[in-house]
């Protein structure tokens, strides 16, 4: 009778460590992500630092729907950055030729790269590059407007958090 209370406090200790043992070991836990992008690992290095966050958009050479409205997506996001807008720059890797009148391209300056940078990257993505050179995040904007809003909120989230943390930039 004495045993009882024994075996329950056992109990009460041990469950909750075989109950997290098997659900590490059968991957059931799922870690915390506070990133919306796509963490790029290791990360690519570009030949000269930019000294200030970049927002570098590799787009195909005609510009198609897609690539025209992720353009607008990330100038959007730049505007709704307001006054940390002026730590984060756009660029393109090259100049596509646009349909749309609605794209502002004096905005956007032309970041020429080296041909081992060029390779790496994918076209029609965005990247995010610290200031010290390091292209470590990207973003796929969908073709589908709904899908590709929650990208660009998602984008705008992590770079406020970037900036917000950052002591560099």
């Amino acid at each position: 009778m004495q045993k009882k209370p024994l075996f329950i406090m056992l109990g009460l200790f041990i469950a909750p460590i075989l109950v997290a043992k098997v659900v590490l070991v059968n991957d059931w836990y799922q870690g915390a992500k506070t990133n919306t992008g796509e963490l790029i690992t290791p990360p690519l290095t570009l030949a000269s630092a930019p000294q200030a966050w970049l927002l570098l958009y590799n787009p195909n050479e005609d510009c198609s729907a897609v690539c025209q409205e992720s353009i607008w997506q990330i100038q959007q996001v730049h505007t709704l950055l307001a006054s940390e807008g002026r730590r984060v720059q756009r660029y393109l890797t090259a100049t596509p030729s646009f349909e749309s009148e609605s794209i502002n391209t004096q905005a956007l300056t032309k970041l020429q790269l080296s041909a081992v940078n060029q390779q790496q990257l994918i076209t029609d993505t965005l990247y995010l590059v610290d200031p010290l050179g390091n292209v470590f995040m990207r973003y796929q904007f969908p073709a589908d407007k709904t899908a590709a809003l929650k990208v660009s909120a998602g984008l705008l989230k992590d770079l406020k958090r970037l900036l917000k943390i950052s002591k560099i930039g």
